[in-house]
């Protein structure tokens, strides 16, 4: 059996992934102790759903950055599927230059609500509010950077490789490998 070296390209491109599924994690464990604690020993965690919230956000940001990492964020992809090679390679490239101009325009005031919030914090945990979102505007200007590699990437794109994000579920392909198997083992599909 032979060892597969640690692809650090691999990780340093996806961690943003990594960081959202830990996060992930620790909001179920979180949440299902609060709960058990309440419901079993009466006794409630006033601090996990004001952590959990937090933590949420993160998340929630992080995920985005790794989404535009292999264009699974929001788009509509019917009219991308409709269209020829060129125009669709024009539109994804559009559609990437609103999401940066709108995480843009969502920074300069995101960042200015920060500097309002001033020594402010959480009630219970007292985590001051600048530190617990100022994680958004540096997770925004990460997307940004990734969607323009993106564009680049785009740019140079053949017709072979183009696409608009698969999804997760290929069910053409499902039926296809269903249908395959079916006439190896000699049933008739209709």
């Amino acid at each position: 059996m032979e060892k597969k070296k640690f692809d650090w390209k691999h990780f340093l491109v996806n961690i943003d992934q990594y960081i959202s599924a830990v996060i992930f994690v620790a909001i179920t464990i979180l949440l299902f102790a609060q709960v058990v604690s309440r419901y079993v020993f009466k006794h409630a965690f006033t601090w996990a759903e004001e952590l959990a919230v937090v933590l949420f956000v993160w998340m929630t940001f992080f995920g985005v950055s790794s989404a535009v990492t292999y264009r699974k964020h929001l788009r509509i992809d019917a009219l991308l599927d409709a269209v020829p090679f060129k125009v669709k390679k024009v539109l994804l490239i559009i559609s990437d230059i609103i999401f940066i101009a709108f995480n843009c325009y969502l920074w300069v005031p995101y960042t200015r609500i920060l500097q309002m919030l001033g020594s402010s914090g959480t009630p219970l945990l007292h985590l001051p509010y600048r530190v617990s979102y100022a994680l958004v505007p540096v997770m925004l200007s990460i997307a940004s950077i990734k969607l323009v590699a993106d564009i680049w990437k785009l740019a140079h794109e053949t017709e072979k490789n183009l696409g608009a994000a698969k999804p997760s579920i290929d069910l053409e392909a499902c039926e296809k490998e269903y249908i395959r198997r079916c006439e190896e083992r000699g049933e008739v599909v209709k």
